[in-house]
């Protein structure tokens, strides 16, 4: 099960995963509000949800924004890929220029992950996609059971991510999509960083920015 909280001024989906036995995976938190930090915790609760990972598609400011807070919430590491770690680095800059606040982000303790891992939580999994080209450690998460795949701003509905960023390649962008995301069934849902959720089998037809 998925259900996907939209959060702060780049209107950023914050995803959050569970199952039947109510672990949960939380995936590019992003709160930048008490108001929006309220609404995710009354979920959670809500829910009954025991918090098992906290996993990040990539390391622009607006998806990683809430890391710090959520973090020490839960006494649990920010999950990423270690070349994520080029633009954490620059972390105050990028807040600073977009108009966010990463308080706390001092404090995160950090766990690599790469396409070898699994991310268990429950009796589910998530597979790791390494999906470079939108930013360096781009990351997406597939659960094959349930068909769907946390694209980040890798792949959205009619559109790709930008490549015009620090560490952005459009080629490496590219062969993420072909390689990892349209290996897919096509029945396969994709959970976009922003707006709305599509289907691998639709973009591989109807996408303009894929041939």
């Amino acid at each position: 099960m998925i259900s996907v909280l939209i959060f702060n001024h780049f209107e950023v989906n914050c995803s959050v995963i569970f199952d039947q036995t109510k672990e949960c995976v939380l995936v590019d938190v992003c709160c930048q509000t008490e108001k929006e930090r309220k609404e995710l915790l009354d979920f959670i609760q809500k829910n009954d949800l025991k918090i098992k990972h906290i996993l990040l598609t990539h390391a622009h400011i607006d998806h990683v924004c809430g890391a710090g807070w959520i973090t020490k919430e839960f006494n649990l590491p920010l999950e990423l890929h270690k070349d994520g770690d080029k633009m954490i680095r620059i972390i105050d800059a990028q807040a600073e220029m977009m108009g966010f606040n990463v308080e706390g982000m001092e404090d995160v303790k950090f766990k690599y992950i790469t396409k070898d891992d699994k991310i268990k939580y429950g009796d589910s999994e998530l597979s790791v996609f390494e999906t470079p080209g939108h930013c360096a450690g781009s990351l997406c998460f597939y659960n094959s059971k349930e068909d769907f795949i946390l694209t980040g701003d890798v792949l959205f509905q009619n559109s790709i991510g930008r490549t015009d960023l620090p560490s952005g390649d459009f080629d490496v962008l590219m062969k993420s999509i072909k390689e990892n995301l349209f290996t897919l069934p096509e029945i396969t849902v994709c959970i976009c960083g922003h707006g709305p959720s599509t289907k691998i089998g639709y973009e591989k037809e109807n996408n303009p920015f894929i041939n």
